[in-house]
């Protein structure tokens, strides 16, 4: 699966688009995040709260449809993530 990441992601990944390997099935996005994080465990504190609930700014798109965690996912699906920005 492909993962597209913006902000701070991209950072933490050092490329605007990932590969999370042996995804061959549907799973949820929750599923995906999790995966994403194993993976770059720098992410975490930009997409989950001390809680391990997904922060309400961030944006998950799959196939350019806004998407919660219970969302199913394709192994073929488009997914982005978007952190919110921070600054001013």
């Amino acid at each position: 699966m492909e993962l597209t990441v913006h902000g701070p992601l991209r950072g933490i990944t050092g490329s605007k688009t990932v590969s999370l390997p042996d995804i061959d099935h549907h799973v949820s996005v929750q599923n995906v995040l999790e995966r994403f994080v194993e993976q770059y465990p720098g992410a975490r504190s930009h997409l989950f709260d001390e809680p391990g609930t997904l922060r309400a700014s961030v944006r998950v798109l799959v196939n350019g449809e806004r998407a919660d965690p219970d969302t199913s996912c394709p192994p073929t699906a488009e997914v982005s993530l978007i952190p919110a920005a921070q600054g001013g």
